[in-house]
């Protein structure tokens, strides 16, 4: 993942060590971007996110925004005495995630994330008229689990695969029904830190110079 760089070290007196040689990374920085897939109502519908976080060792904990790409749209839906109209289903959600990688060298890294998660599902109708109208609004805890794979493509850049199931908490019980199924991704993500750390390098090679 992105690596950072920590220019000190504290030795096990607290006391600052100025041995450049003995230096190592406290933790490595993460950004990458999601392309989900996932099911609602047994359709296939597309997620994007973008996911920041921390490893450390083996551990990563994370934080991620999701959403769907587009509305999922329903063409014919029975809504009781306002009829059979178009609906709409928008859906998004932040979630708070630890991860422990099973694997970790230098061209793989495989994980189990679980993360935990806070957003809101809202619904919408087309009236006569073909306009939109709000037609309920849920706040939703998503829990999901997931395995995945990321292979290092590049020096700064690595791809990702993974799959698993995500449950959605939620005070109506057909939002639950609606929006926990199976899910899948793929992802990409650019090591900013290896870059940091490669410019660095050179400018004080150059300084040096």
């Amino acid at each position: 993942m992105l690596l950072l760089l920590v220019p000190f070290g504290v030795n096990a007196t607290g006391t600052v060590a100025n041995d450049t040689t003995k230096r190592r990374a406290a933790f490595k920085v993460i950004l990458n971007f999601d392309a989900r897939r996932t099911y609602v109502n047994n359709a296939s519908v597309r997620f994007n996110g973008i996911r920041f976080g921390a490893q450390r060792g083996k551990d990563i904990v994370a934080l991620g925004f999701y959403g769907l790409g587009d509305p999922y749209i329903q063409p014919a839906v029975d809504l009781g005495e306002l009829g059979v109209r178009e609906f709409y289903t928008r859906f998004n959600y932040t979630g708070l995630s630890y991860e422990r990688l099973l694997i970790d060298v230098r061209r793989w890294q495989v994980g189990i994330p679980i993360s935990v998660g806070l957003g809101n599902y809202k619904t919408s109708y087309l009236d006569s008229t073909g306009a939109e109208v709000a037609y309920g609004v849920n706040e939703l805890v998503p829990i999901e689990a997931t395995l995945h794979a990321d292979y290092n493509l590049f020096w700064f850049v690595f791809i990702g695969v993974g799959g698993g199931y995500r449950y959605v908490l939620a005070a109506d019980p057909e939002a639950t029904l609606t929006l926990s199924d199976w899910t899948w991704y793929a992802k990409v993500g650019v090591r900013f830190g290896e870059v940091v750390k490669r410019v660095r390098r050179r400018l004080q090679e150059g300084n040096g110079s």
